[in-house]
C-alpha cells in the first residue's frame, strides 16, 4: 500500500479546518447540481430548478448559524506563533498546527455540523427508501430508521465538538474520531426489531456480505503492502490475508472467508494488527520489516525537519491515521 511522503502529510494539516469546510460545501453543491441519468431534457431542467431552490433555502438556513467572533486567541494568533517558532528554530508539531486552527474550527462548527446533518439526512432518507423497497418497511418504520441514523450523526457531532472545544485533544484524537464514525452504527440491532422471517434473513445476508467485502478489500491492500516489503510465499499470503481481515475494523465474527473453515489458524480476540502481521513472518522477514520501518521513520523525520516540523512521538508508518 502506498504511503505518501511525510512532507505532504504534514503540509496537508495546515488548512485542516478550512479544507473540511470547503470540501463539505463542494460535495453538497456538486450533488445538488447533478442531473438525473435518465429522462427528457425538460425533466432534467425541472429537476435542476428544484435542486437550486433547495440549495438557496439551505444556504439561508446555515448562514444564520455562523457565530460572532469569540474572545481569546484566534487562528491568526496561532499561525503567527507557529511562524515565530519556525523562524527561531523551535520545534513545531502537527498538534501545534491543529491547536492553531481550533479557534476557527470552533467558530465554524455550527456551520459544519449543520452541513453534516443535511448530508446525513439525505443518506438516511435514501437508505430508508431502499430498505422499504427491499424489505417492506412501512412509513412509520422508515421514519424510525431516519431518526436512528440522525441520532448517530448528532452523537458524532457532539464528539467532534468536544474534541475541538478541549485544549487537550490532539490531531490524532480528531482524525481517529472522524475515521471510525459509521452512520449505520447499531443498524443490525435496529433492523432486527423491525423485520421478521424472510425479510430479516435477507437483510442479515446482505449486511454480512457488505462487511465481508470491506474487510477483504482492507486485507488485500495490507497483504500487497507487506508482500512488497518482505516477499511472502503463497502459504504466508493466505494466512496474512486471513489475519488482516480478522483485524480489520469491518470484521464480524459471523464472516466466512475462503479457507477460514479449513483448519487455518484463527486469531485470539483483541489481537493487534501488527502482532497479527508479525506472527506470519519468518525471523529474517521480521528483521527486514523492522529495518524498513526504521528507514521510513528516519525519512519522515528528515522530511519534517526540512519544513521546520517534528513528527508525532507515536508516529507509525503502518498506522492509517497518518
Amino acid at each position: 500500500m502506498y504511503n505518501p511522503p511525510m512532507q505532504s502529510k504534514l503540509t496537508s494539516m495546515l488548512p485542516l479546518a478550512l479544507g473540511v469546510t470547503l470540501g463539505a460545501i463542494g460535495a453538497i453543491m456538486f450533488q445538488k447540481t447533478l442531473p438525473p441519468e435518465e429522462g427528457s431534457p425538460e425533466e432534467k431542467i425541472a429537476q435542476l430548478q428544484h435542486e437550486l431552490k433547495k440549495t438557496r433555502t439551505e444556504l439561508n438556513e446555515i448562514s444564520d448559524l455562523i457565530p460572532r467572533k469569540r474572545f481569546g486567541p484566534t487562528t491568526h494568533d496561532g499561525v503567527r506563533s507557529i511562524a515565530f517558532a519556525m523562524k527561531t528554530g523551535q520545534p513545531v508539531t502537527p498538534d501545534d498546527i491543529f491547536n492553531a486552527f481550533k479557534p476557527l474550527m470552533r467558530d465554524l462548527s455550527p456551520l459544519t455540523q449543520r452541513m453534516s446533518e443535511l448530508e446525513a439526512k439525505r443518506r438516511a432518507e435514501s437508505m430508508a427508501g431502499e430498505y422499504a423497497r427491499k424489505y417492506g418497511l412501512n412509513d412509520d418504520q422508515q421514519k424510525q430508521l431516519i431518526e436512528h441514523l440522525a441520532a448517530n450523526q448528532n452523537e458524532h457531532n457532539k464528539t467532534i465538538s468536544n474534541l475541538i472545544e478541549s485544549d487537550h485533544t490532539s490531531v490524532r484524537d480528531f482524525m481517529e474520531a472522524e475515521r471510525n464514525f459509521e452512520l449505520d452504527t447499531g443498524l443490525d440491532a435496529f433492523m432486527a426489531q423491525q423485520l421478521k422471517g424472510e425479510e430479516l434473513q435477507a437483510f442479515k445476508t446482505e449486511r454480512i456480505t457488505e462487511k465481508s467485502e470491506r474487510a477483504q478489500q482492507d486485507a488485500d491492500l495490507q497483504v500487497e503492502r507487506i508482500d512488497n516489503i518482505v516477499k511472502l510465499d503463497e502459504q504466508q499470503r493466505h494466512q496474512m490475508f486471513l489475519n488482516m481481515a480478522q483485524t480489520s475494523r469491518h470484521y464480524d465474527p459471523q464472516m466466512q472467508f475462503e479457507g477460514l473453515s479449513e483448519g487455518t489458524k484463527t486469531l485470539p480476540a483483541n489481537t493487534s494488527r501488527e502482532d497479527a502481521m508479525l506472527s506470519v513472518l519468518h525471523p529474517e522477514q521480521r528483521a527486514a520489516y523492522q529495518q524498513h520501518k526504521q528507514e521510513q521513520l528516519v525519512n519522515a523525520q528528515q522530511e519534517a525537519a526540512q519544513l521546520g516540523l517534528t513528527i508525532p512521538h507515536d508516529w507509525n508508518p503502518d498506522d492509517d491515521i497518518w
